[in-house]
């Protein structure tokens, strides 16, 4: 059960979703996350995206209001979504917990590790005290609703006899956290590291169920 990003149909501060029948916004938005990546937030411009986009500064403004709405984008338009999959995949999956847990660790780890979305997790991180209305945001939108539907698989694996009895909020983090890491250490180091990210998903989620399992 990998997991794809799909659309978000609304957002929780007000800004408009970014209209899917035109590409030039996700344009944008690429070209922003690449460069917030390699440069840093505060040393790109807006004019720096825009050249990289192939747009004018004057398009950007067309679709977002400042540098920092573009943030706000990017965590809205490319990360929320997948947390809104994970949660309506999880009201329907008639898997076991296992084989959810499998699933997730393949669709977020991988996501993490191979594309943009670990380099959002990098860019929240180490901007959240600069933004405060953004992390805010993000720790609604992203963790605390990730980890409490895990939290809520897991219990369901405790309910029915496969997983032992344990915390499940704190369980849910212990399985998440590491997945982000590798997603951290990814979009830090390169793909050229030491180690190969998918190697490590795979152990990590293994033993994990292993020590979950009655």
């Amino acid at each position: 059960m990998d997991l794809k990003v799909v659309p978000v149909a609304a957002n929780s501060v007000g800004h408009p979703p970014v209209k899917r029948d035109n590409k030039r916004p996700q344009q944008i938005l690429n070209a922003a996350i690449e460069l917030f990546r390699d440069r840093g937030y505060e040393a790109t411009r807006l004019e720096d995206v825009a050249d990289k986009a192939g747009v004018s500064k004057a398009t950007i403004y067309l679709y977002f209001d400042s540098k920092e709405d573009l943030f706000f984008a990017l965590i809205r338009e490319n990360v929320v979504p997948m947390v809104d999959q994970t949660i309506a995949q999880a009201e329907n999956f008639q898997g076991s917990a296992s084989d959810f847990m499998r699933g997730k660790a393949r669709g977020l780890g991988r996501a993490l590790a191979h594309t943009n979305h670990g380099a959002v997790l990098k860019l929240v991180i180490s901007e959240a005290r600069r933004f405060p209305d953004i992390a805010n945001y993000f720790h609604d939108q992203v963790p605390k609703r990730g980890i409490e539907n895990l939290a809520n698989m897991i219990q369901h694996g405790i309910d029915k006899g496969e997983f032992r009895t344990c915390d499940p909020n704190a369980a849910a983090a212990a399985f998440i956290f590491p997945l982000l890491m590798n997603g951290i250490w990814m979009n830090s180091i390169g793909p050229d590291s030491i180690v190969d990210p998918d190697a490590v998903i795979h152990m990590h989620c293994e033993n994990f169920i292993r020590g979950l399992l009655v």
